[in-house]
This record gives C-alpha cells, sequence and structure tokens, in this order.
C-alpha cells in the first residue's frame, strides 16, 4: 500500500482547504456596490428588507466595558452574565438611568432572544414605574417599557409575541392600572370624554411633546386599547402567515385585536361617554365579535377544526359532517373554547350594549354618582333608583349577564351609593330597592371588596 508523502498531504490539504473556501465565501459575501452579496446577506434582505439577523449593533456597546473585553475575547454568554449582574444591582439601589442603559447593552449582544426584549419590556412598565410615586413617572416608564419591546421589532420583524406585549402595555396596564384615568388623558387628550377639559390638565406630560401625545407610541392619537389593538392586529397578522407565537393557545391569542374594541367602549361609558356614538360602537364591536374572531377556525387536537360562533344545531351538524366527527364532539369543544375566552358573555353584553335602555341605564347611574359627589343627594338617589331599574330591565332580557363581574359590580355600586345616601339622609333602611336579591346573593364575596373600595372614595357606610 503506497502512503502518500509528507509534501503530497499538505499539497491535498491546501485543495481542500479552498474547495471548503468557496462554499464559505459564496454563503457569507457581504453586500457591497451592485452585487446582493451571497446568500446569508440576500436572507438578511427579503423583499428588499432587513430581517435584522447581523449582529451591526454589536459595536455599541461601551468599548471600555469589561463586558466588551469578554465580547472580542469570544465570551459573549459570560458578557451578558456580567451584565445582568450590574441590572440586578442598579435595580436594587434605583439607579435608573443605569438600568436602562445596561438593558440595551444586553440586548445589543443578544437581539434575537426574544425573552430579554420582553422580560425588560414588561419589568420597565409594571415593577419600574411602580417605584416612582408621581404618576407622571410612572407614566414614564410604562411607555419606555412599550418602546423598549418596539426596538425589539426592529430586530426580530416577524415575532408576534413581542407586538402582543406592546398591545398588552398599551391596552391592559394603561386601561387597567389604578391610575386608568389619568393615562388614557395622557396618551390621548383628543377623545370625546376630554372634550372641555382644560389643556394643562391633558396630553403627555413630557414637556417635549408641549400637552399632545407621544408621537412615537400613538402617531394617529388614538385612545390606549384602539393603539393597543393595532399592536395586536399586527401579531395576528404574523402568526396567521406562520410565524409561531408561544405565549398561549392560538384561539386566546387570536382574541385581543377584538377585545380591545370591546374594552375601550365599556371605559367610555365609565368616563361619562354616552349616546349614539357609543352605541353605534358597541354594535361595530359586536359584529366584529361575531363575524370576525368567531368565524376563525382553530385546531381541536383532536383532529378537527372548530370555529366559535355556530348559531344554530344546523351550523353544528354541517361543520361535524364536512370533518367526519360527530355533532356531540363538535358541540363539546366548541363549548370549551367559549369558556376560555368568555365568548357568549362578550356577544351578549355587546348586543346588550348596542340598544338604548342599556346605554340610558348606565348613564343615570353615571350621572347619579356625580350628583352625589356634588352633594346633591335627593336627585342622585332618584337617578340612581332609574338606573338601576333600567339595568334590572337589561338583565331580565340578557339572563347571561347577571352572573358577570362587570355588570353585577356596576348593579352593587349603584346599591352602595344608594344606601350611602339614605345614611346621610338619616332615612331608615329599605328592601324595597331594584335588584335587591343580587346584594344578597354577593353579600358574602363581591359586596365586601367593592364594600373596601367605596369606602375608601367615599367614607364608611
Amino acid at each position: 500500500m503506497n502512503r502518500l508523502s509528507s509534501r503530497q498531504r499538505k499539497l491535498v490539504y491546501f485543495v481542500a482547504i479552498l474547495l471548503l473556501l468557496i462554499p464559505i465565501f459564496v454563503l457569507g459575501r457581504p453586500a457591497s456596490g451592485n452585487s446582493g452579496g451571497g446568500v446569508l446577506a440576500e436572507l438578511r434582505r427579503p423583499q428588499g428588507q432587513e430581517l435584522g439577523l447581523s449582529e451591526h449593533n454589536l459595536g455599541r456597546v461601551d468599548p471600555t466595558s469589561a463586558a466588551m473585553n469578554l465580547v472580542l475575547l469570544g465570551m459573549r454568554g459570560v458578557a451578558v452574565n456580567l451584565l445582568w449582574m450590574d441590572y440586578i444591582k442598579q435595580q436594587e439601589t434605583k439607579n435608573w438611568a443605569q438600568v436602562r442603559s445596561t438593558t440595551e447593552s444586553i440586548t445589543m449582544l443578544q437581539p434575537h432572544y426574544l425573552q430579554i426584549w420582553r422580560y425588560h419590556g414588561w419589568n420597565m412598565a409594571y415593577n419600574v414605574a411602580a417605584e416612582w410615586d408621581d404618576v407622571r413617572d410612572r407614566y414614564y416608564w410604562i411607555k419606555e417599557g412599550a418602546k423598549f419591546i418596539s426596538d425589539g421589532t426592529d430586530h426580530n420583524r416577524f415575532s408576534p409575541e413581542l407586538n402582543y406585549e406592546i398591545g398588552r402595555i398599551l391596552g391592559q396596564k394603561m386601561g387597567i392600572a389604578d391610575e386608568w384615568r389619568v393615562y388614557r388623558k395622557f396618551f390621548n387628550p383628543d377623545g370625546r370624554q376630554y372634550e372641555g377639559v382644560p389643556e394643562n390638565e391633558k396630553g403627555d406630560p413630557d414637556p417635549r411633546y408641549r400637552g399632545g401625545v407621544d408621537p412615537e407610541l400613538n402617531p394617529d392619537r388614538l385612545d390606549n386599547y384602539l393603539a393597543a389593538q393595532r399592536y395586536y392586529q399586527i401579531a395576528n397578522d404574523l402568526e396567521g402567515q406562520g410565524f409561531q407565537q408561544h405565549l398561549m393557545m392560538r384561539h386566546i391569542f387570536r382574541q385581543y385585536p377584538y377585545r380591545c374594541r370591546l374594552d375601550n367602549n365599556g371605559v367610555l361609558n365609565k368616563e361619562g361617554f354616552f349616546g349614539d356614538f357609543v352605541i353605534g360602537e358597541w354594535a361595530q364591536a359586536e359584529k366584529d365579535w361575531i363575524d370576525g374572531y368567531g368565524q376563525e377556525r382553530f385546531d381541536t387536537g383532536e383532529g378537527f377544526q372548530v370555529n366559535l360562533e355556530l348559531p344554530s344545531e344546523a351550523h353544528y351538524a354541517e361543520l361535524a359532517r364536512s370533518q367526519g366527527v360527530e355533532v356531540g364532539q363538535v358541540r363539546r369543544m366548541v363549548r370549551s373554547f367559549q369558556n376560555v375566552v368568555n365568548y357568549r358573555y362578550w356577544r351578549t353584553r355587546s348586543l346588550s350594549e348596542s340598544e338604548p335602555t342599556t346605554a340610558a341605564a348606565h348613564k343615570l347611574l353615571f350621572e347619579g354618582e356625580e350628583l352625589f359627589k356634588r352633594n346633591e343627594l335627593t336627585k342622585a338617589r332618584t337617578m340612581l333608583v332609574e338606573g338601576l331599574d333600567g339595568l334590572d330591565e337589561v338583565l331580565s332580557k340578557y339572563e347571561d349577564l347577571i352572573t358577570e363581574d362587570l355588570t353585577v359590580e356596576e348593579a352593587l355600586w349603584g346599591l352602595m351609593l344608594i344606601k350611602k345616601i339614605d345614611e346621610l339622609l338619616e332615612k331608615p333602611p329599605t328592601d324595597d330597592l331594584p335588584l335587591t336579591g343580587l346584594w344578597n346573593r354577593h353579600l358574602n364575596d363581591k359586596v365586601p371588596t367593592l364594600q373596601f373600595n367605596f369606602n375608601r372614595r367615599f367614607g364608611g357606610l
């Protein structure tokens, strides 16, 4: 057996290296001039738009830092761990400026790790914001959280999860927090419910925006839920194109653009805005919920698909027949999916809210509370009783609502106001008020919690 000489072996190795360099050059050749570059460069620019696959931000890490030294040695993971340790110390010592800077350094080193964007954005909006006493500072950090995640979408343009998180901050954080009224006024001072409010009492508190809106988050001057709806819709569009999300079941994930309009309508009532416009908004929300979300198809995990809106037995039978399964299987899965997202409640509520009787009841209860605040007790009591009468009529027609928190709490709150008025007027307690049965039913669960909140605002009963 002939063996290759040392010189021949070296020659073979050299030729092999040259051959291996050819695919490396083809794959990794950078773009320049009129050339689109190699395969990887082309992948970064599908249809002329960058995917953000390159780590071009790496050079923006502080060049004097220990993190940069480790990166240059190929120890990016160690550098990230050190930055995380710095981040924790800075947050413990409330060094907020450095927190933001360190967070940016971490994401520069790991721009495609979604959890970093999600965690740090959430942390700013929820934890860091809570550390501040002034509501204007809290609002600033809530926005910073949303903006931070938005920066993450520049590197991860096809991530449904990041767009969902932005929507969650703008919608749920701004809309459900104790300071939601203030946040909504900061976010969109042009809302109908703020007509007549002095300019110095609304608008973004950041002096750069001169009482307007933050154009980075709300360029179209929308209410917070409607701005959130846009991000949720982007997330749905990406998910519909096949880009996966791993946050929750698909039929839960895809409800949020539709829920935003429902939530925004409910807040308009709380802010004292009623009339044909709101009734029309509820009618549109009902249509979107039934004809949009209700018609989407979802895998059941049992070999067939369902949609949530099946108005008759014939529709159940047709869906079962088309997929070769029993009607009972379809009915069971549809009911299960509906229960998870409270589908039937929102369908019923949007239907009831689009009726003038419901709108009138909300208005009477709202105006009755406003009269109570102005100490016009007799007029307030009359208006509150009329509002509860109207709400009782609505619940008689839409019985599903009587078990849901929002409707029940509105009724109980109205009853608490009347009881407080009777106490102030030194009238004897009465049991003939509308919806008294609802009060008795929730005497040991919802009433104590609501009464605590009521006492904080208006004093003990």
